[in-house]
């Protein structure tokens, strides 16, 4: 029997998971790593931390697993997107990694503009301009710390600066490089263009190949301290978002699904990019040559139920039989009915992309009253994130059909969410066996393809639906109105929000 190492190398920490070569979970291990903010809308990691989690990940792997450390015949990794991660010429860190949830490059994304019209860049790189992209970051740099701009030999992503500690080599995947603003969707090559407006050096870039590539063997002393053999071969991998296409089966023309994680996106799969005329939505460059995956992505949608559970629940309030607090708001949810006074919350603790695409937009509650209590507050966040999935959701399906989704992400565990999510998008979803291990999939389906052990279609044997919810019918009209006010609610706040971030700079 041959086995498949995966990990998915996330914001909160990286995971390594072990399967068999017929799709059969052995054994997975989870270390965590901290998170920095510097300052306003700053967000950084140290991609040493993401080291140390991953050697600790994969010894205690081969440890747990029990098989003979031959087996595994290939690893791969799927990792946090938009992160920009500059090394030099010997593959050493020069500075904290910025992640996907930095918006510090707002000035750049002007300049860019002022340059490059954004229906042009549109249509280059098929999403709409944003901070979060790793190109505005890499001229962030240049610009603020012009020393370390031209010390770097190469700016990688994340799961790109583990791979060149593995293997020695410098080199990004299609779905990595897509989210850059840097690369042409339809050529799947640099842009010249792009790269000369934001004034960056083309060589400072790495190459790109298909996730399937196969980067050789791990480094003998590397393989050695973490307990895999030499002739374990590493697969380029992807972006999490590609990775988790692949990893909830979404691997055909017409195939949905939604995450809902700390960041929550929905995609479908095309031949072609999808430009929406409004540019709400984006496309990514799929694992399976020749597909895409257009995508509408928010920021904070588990990140929001983590804020409000940290804000009001984990004050030193809670019994000790409640230690559980997610199990615990949950039952709370389930027993308590709506209150008759509804609260609009507009998700937006991190900026957001799809469908505004507004870093100066921040969370709001609107509707409060002195009659509602913390769970209506946990409940109204639940039904923001959901409601804001659906205006991502009318924004795909205005240029494509959708039927079912398949929903993954550690968060649909909920019960509640379960419920509102396919009341509020009005759609059926099926949910597979195992909803957190979706990306970790998709990274061990990438790495068997890659290392000739099958083809994508193996993907049956690795994703398998154990549940299927239908829309509460008397509940949708309540949550129609509910969506319409929610949009309102964003337009008529939007100068609002502008206006607050010049406070802030201020």
């Amino acid at each position: 029997m041959k086995y498949i190492m995966a990990h998915d190398l996330g914001t909160t920490g990286d995971k390594a998971t072990l399967f068999s070569q017929t799709g059969s979970l052995v054994a997975s291990s989870f270390a965590g790593y901290e998170t920095f903010y510097p300052g306003p809308g700053m967000v950084e990691q140290d991609p040493e931390a993401w080291w140390t989690a991953f050697c600790k990940t994969t010894s205690e792997i081969v440890q747990m697993a029990e098989i003979d450390r031959k087996e595994i015949s290939a690893l791969s990794i799927s990792g946090q997107m938009m992160a920009v991660v500059p090394v030099d010429r010997s593959g050493e860190l020069l500075r904290r990694s910025i992640i996907w949830a930095d918006s510090r490059s707002t000035e750049q994304v002007e300049e860019l503009l002022a340059k490059v019209p954004a229906s042009d860049l549109y249509k280059i790189t098929g999403s709409r301009l944003s901070p979060t992209y790793q190109g505005l970051k890499i001229a962030w740099l240049k610009k603020y710390e012009p020393d370390l701009y031209e010390r770097t030999f190469k700016f990688l992503q994340a799961k790109d600066y583990i791979n060149l500690r593995l293997t020695g080599r410098f080199a990004t995947d299609f779905s990595d490089a897509v989210m850059t603003a840097l690369f042409d969707i339809s050529s799947l090559t640099w842009s010249e263009e792009l790269i000369s407006a934001l004034g960056i050096e083309g060589s400072k870039l790495p190459d790109v190949y298909a996730s399937i590539t196969d980067l050789g063997e791990i480094r003998k002393e590397v393989a050695t301290d973490i307990g895999l053999p030499n002739s374990c071969r590493v697969i380029l991998g992807a972006g999490d978002g590609c990775s988790a296409a692949v990893g909830a089966g979404a691997v055909e023309v017409g195939d949905t699904y939604l995450y809902l994680g700390s960041s929550a996106w929905i995609s479908t799969i095309t031949e072609e990019p999808l430009l929406d005329k409004e540019m709400r939505v984006f496309s990514g460059a799929h694992a399976v040559r020749g597909l895409y995956f257009p995508s509408g992505t928010m920021q904070a949608a588990g990140t929001s139920y983590s804020w409000i559970k940290d804000t009001m629940y984990c004050d030193g309030s809670m019994k000790e039989s409640d230690r559980d607090i997610y199990s615990y708001l949950d039952t709370q949810l389930c027993q308590s009915h709506r209150h008759s006074e509804s609260i609009l919350y507009l998700p937006y603790l991190l900026g957001e992309r799809s469908p505004i695409w507004n870093s100066n937009a921040r969370g709001t509650f609107i509707g409060l009253s002195a009659s509602h209590k913390k769970i209506d507050i946990v409940r109204a966040v639940i039904e923001g994130v959901s409601l804001n999935l659906k205006w991502i959701l009318e924004s795909l399906e205005e240029s494509l059909p959708i039927g079912k989704i398949r929903v993954i992400g550690g968060v649909i565990k909920s019960r509640i969410w379960k419920r509102m999510i396919s009341t509020i998008l009005g759609k059926t979803i099926t949910i597979p066996q195992n909803v957190d291990e979706a990306t970790s999939i998709g990274a061990a389906m990438i790495a068997g393809v890659g290392a000739g052990l099958f083809d994508f279609s193996a993907v049956r044997n690795f994703v398998v639906d154990v549940e299927e919810i239908e829309p509460i019918g008397e509940q949708q009209e309540d949550y129609l109105k509910l969506y319409g006010l929610f949009k309102e609610s964003y337009h008529a706040l939007e100068k609002t929000f502008e206006e607050l971030n010049g406070v802030r700079r201020g």
